[in-house]
């Protein structure tokens, strides 16, 4: 590693410090200022607190890394473009190509680097974060323990239908069984109510009615229990969307596999989950392009102007980010496209940057 590269990866990874100090103090105050009166509420002590800021500050600063990343990027290099360094070391015969390669270095340092963290260390991490959120924070606790219109799909004809369950005694109302053929339905058993026998490892359906349908005619029978073994359980009921940040690549996966297999709906959020972390360390790289891009020209009257351009992209990317989030997560046709449409448009800039920064 030459000189130049190990002082501008000097210079990059010591703002990057600094930057995320400030923003981890930032996040602590105003966080701690919000849930103090939850703390107060269970009473919780400061080793409570403390381990539990221990696994946020990381979930906090990950979420925030491409921004800071982006933010650090045009400091640095603001900062040797104000002070003539950038225009003395093109000037020594080093080549624009070749002083953008200590940028490259870094950001497939913390591409590789944020795609462990968010596959693997953090989703481990994050399971000790969501049980303390929910426990305490009331975080993605809306209605919890009673869900309304849940669908599963019981098997390859199959479909279940449970107007109302409740969770607390595992019990459900106004359900219907269908089974449809070639478009068809062949048979439909309703029943007031089901609800899990843990013995026998099956659902027991209570005031029931089965209507089997002919290409003529049909049967009705009806009865008061009987007891049918389907391939969900409780736990299918308690599928918390937030469960989705503690899981790895691997357990991701096969949530969703098991999810689309039943048809479940929150499936989406699983899946947004997936692409989200795959997106993400892409991000890093294309923002450090961007950012050295946008801040390598010495400018007139200033860096103000770089800063203030910095500061517009950097929202810019969060309002995409957060926006393509929130599109695939309530049913987009296309989750993959939706995700990536940020780094698309922001690779895009990074073409145009370069057709117009100077070399």
């Amino acid at each position: 590693m030459k000189l130049l590269d190990r002082y501008i990866i000097k210079r990059f990874f010591s703002t990057l410090l600094l930057m995320l100090s400030i923003v981890t103090l930032l996040v602590v105050l105003i966080h701690s200022t919000e849930n103090a009166n939850a703390y107060r509420t269970y009473n919780l002590s400061f080793k409570q607190i403390f381990d539990y800021y221990c696994v946020f500050l990381p979930f906090m600063a990950n979420f925030l890394a491409p921004i800071i990343v982006f933010s650090t990027t045009i400091w640095v290099t603001t900062r040797l473009t104000q002070r003539s360094e950038v225009i003395a070391i093109l000037s020594s015969g080093v080549s624009f190509h070749r002083l953008a390669a200590p940028y490259l270095v870094i950001g497939l340092m913390l591409t590789g680097l944020n795609f462990y963290l968010t596959g693997w260390w953090l989703a481990d991490a994050n399971k000790a974060r969501v049980a303390f959120e929910m426990k305490y924070l009331n975080f993605g606790m809306d209605g919890a323990g009673k869900s309304d219109g849940i669908y599963f799909k019981t098997g390859d004809e199959q479909y279940l239908y449970i107007a109302k369950y409740h969770g607390y005694n595992n019990t459900g109302y106004n359900v219907y069984l269908d089974t449809i053929k070639n478009g068809a339905l062949i048979e439909s058993i309703y029943a007031e109510k089901i609800r899990w026998n843990k013995t026998a490892q099956a659902w027991e359906f209570l005031f029931w009615k089965k209507r089997i349908l002919f290409p003529k005619h049909e049967e009705l029978q009806e009865g008061y229990s009987f007891q049918l073994p389907l391939p969900i359980d409780p736990e299918d009921f308690s599928i918390n969307p937030s469960l989705k940040e503690g899981l790895t690549l691997g357990e991701l996966a096969l949530h969703i596999q098991k999810l689309l297999a039943k048809g479940d709906e929150t499936a989406r959020f699983f899946i947004a989950e997936k692409y989200i972390r795959y997106m993400t360390p892409f991000a890093i790289i294309i923002l450090v392009v961007l950012g050295f891009l946008v801040s390598v020209r010495k400018p007139r009257g200033g860096i103000s102007r770089q800063i203030t351009l910095g500061f517009v992209l950097a929202c810019l990317y969060m309002v995409m980010f957060l926006s393509a989030k929130t599109v695939v997560e309530t049913q987009s046709e296309h989750p993959l496209l939706s995700v990536w449409m940020p780094n698309i448009m922001f690779t895009l800039l990074c073409l145009i940057f370069y057709r117009l920064v100077s070399k």
